[in-house]
């Protein structure tokens, strides 16, 4: 028979599975998501996006910039970007 002790490091050994299982299936839908270019991704919580290495021709490197959906409004003092 299985001692207490036994069952709790099964029990914290199944959780870490788990977790680690979690993880692995996150991480491969957000690249799926980024493959198939879902523009969600901008205002999922759960995703931090550092840096964006791929972008339209003409585009260049800010940093510090909070990317706004054109629809959003925009408070002052805000920086958007460029805008004709």
């Amino acid at each position: 028979m299985l001692g207490l002790i036994d069952a709790s490091a099964v029990v914290v050994l199944f959780l870490l599975l788990i977790l680690v299982a979690r993880e692995i299936v996150f991480r491969w839908r957000v690249r799926l998501r980024v493959v198939t270019g879902d523009e969600r991704l901008l205002e999922d919580s759960r995703v931090k996006i550092v840096n964006i290495t791929q972008g339209p021709e003409g585009s260049r490197e800010v940093d510090a910039l909070r990317m706004v959906p054109l629809g959003e409004e925009v408070s002052d003092g805000q920086v958007v970007g460029d805008r004709p």
